[in-house]
C-alpha cells in the first residue's frame, strides 16, 4: 500500500515537473514573441532609416532566437520526460495487471476449495441419508426376524424351539445314515434337512428371511457391513446357529450364499462340539469361523 502510495505520489510529481516545463517553455515563447513586437514596433517607426534593417536582424537572431532556441530545449526536455512518465505509467499498469491476474488466481483457487468442499459436504450428506434408508429397512428386517422367532415360541415347542427341534433333527439325521449306510454324512444332512418333519412349520420362513437379510447388507452400498452381520448374530441362540450352519449345507443353498456366510464369518461363535460330525465344519471355510 506505502509502495502504490509513493508511485502515485512520484507520478504526480513528474506529471506537475512536465507542466512546469511546459509553461517554461510557453512563457519564453511569448517573451520572444514579445521582444519580436517590440523591435519591430522600435526600428519601424517613421524616423527609421534603412540601414536599420541589418540592426533588426541582428536583433532578431541575438535576443528573440535565443529565447525561442531555449524555448525548444524546454519542450524537447519536457517532451523526454512526460515520455518516461508515460513509460513508468505503463510499467506501472502493467504491475497493476499483474496483482490483479494473480488475485484472480487466488480467488479461483479459493472458489475451487469452496466447490471441492460443498462437494464433499454433500456427498457427505448423501452418505448419511443412505445409511439412515439402510438402516431403517434393517432394522425392520430384524423386527420381523424377532417376530418370527416369537411366533416360533408360541408354537407348541415353545422358548425352547431351536432346542428340540435340533435334537429331533440330529435323532432324523442317524435314522437316515441307518437306512441307508451307502450315504455320505454330507449327502445324509441335506436329506434329513430336506425331509425334517418340522421344516415347514418352524424352518422356512425363519431362514428366508434371515438369507434375506443378510444378502440386503452384502447387496448395499455402506461401510462396515460386518457390523450389522455381527447385530443379526447376537440374535441367534446356540441351537438357532447351529440349525443355520446345516440349513448353508443343504441343497436350499447355493454356492453364492455360502460364500457370503463365510464372507461375514457368520458361525464364529458357534460351538464345533454341538455339530453332529465336527468333519461337517470343512464344507465351510476356516473364513466362516474367524
Amino acid at each position: 500500500m506505502e509502495n502504490e502510495n509513493r508511485r502515485i505520489d512520484l507520478n504526480t510529481d513528474g506529471q506537475d515537473k512536465v507542466n512546469s516545463y511546459e509553461r517554461a517553455a510557453k512563457y519564453l515563447i511569448t517573451i520572444g514573441g514579445i521582444i519580436l513586437l517590440s523591435g519591430v514596433v522600435i526600428f519601424y517607426l517613421p524616423e527609421a532609416e534603412i540601414n536599420r534593417f541589418g540592426a533588426f536582424g541582428e536583433y532578431f537572431g541575438g535576443i528573440v532566437g535565443s529565447f525561442w532556441a531555449l524555448a525548444g530545449v524546454v519542450l524537447f526536455y519536457a517532451a523526454l520526460k512526460k515520455q518516461g512518465l508515460e513509460f513508468l505509467m505503463q510499467r506501472e499498469q502493467l504491475e497493476l495487471q499483474r496483482k490483479e491476474l494473480k488475485l484472480q488466481r487466488v480467488e479461483t483457487e479459493l472458489q475451487r476449495k469452496e466447490f471441492e468442499r460443498q462437494t464433499q459436504q454433500l456427498v457427505t450428506q448423501n452418505e448419511t441419508l443412505a445409511i439412515q434408508k439402510f438402516e431403517n429397512t434393517f432394522f425392520h428386517l430384524l423386527n420381523l426376524h424377532n417376530d418370527i422367532v416369537n411366533s416360533n415360541e408360541a408354537r407348541d415347542l415353545g422358548k425352547k424351539w431351536a432346542k428340540s427341534l435340533y435334537v429331533r433333527f440330529i435323532g432324523h439325521y442317524q435314522r437316515i445314515r441307518q437306512r441307508d449306510e451307502a450315504l455320505s454324512s454330507i449327502e445324509a444332512v441335506k436329506k434329513a434337512y430336506e425331509r425334517f418333519p418340522k421344516r415347514l412349520e418352524y424352518l422356512d420362513r425363519y431362514f428366508n428371511n434371515l438369507r434375506y437379510l443378510i444378502n440386503f447388507i452384502d447387496k448395499a452400498t455402506i461401510p462396515n457391513k460386518k457390523f450389522y452381520t455381527d447385530v443379526i448374530k447376537a440374535q441367534f441362540t446356540v441351537h438357532e446357529m447351529l440349525f443355520f450352519f446345516y440349513y448353508g449345507v443343504s441343497d436350499f443353498c447355493d454356492d453364492e450364499y455360502r460364500n457370503v456366510l463365510e464372507k461375514y464369518s457368520m458361525f464364529s461363535s458357534m460351538p464345533l462340539d454341538e455339530l453332529i460330525d465336527r468333519s461337517h465344519k470343512d464344507i465351510y471355510s476356516d473364513e466362516a469361523f474367524c
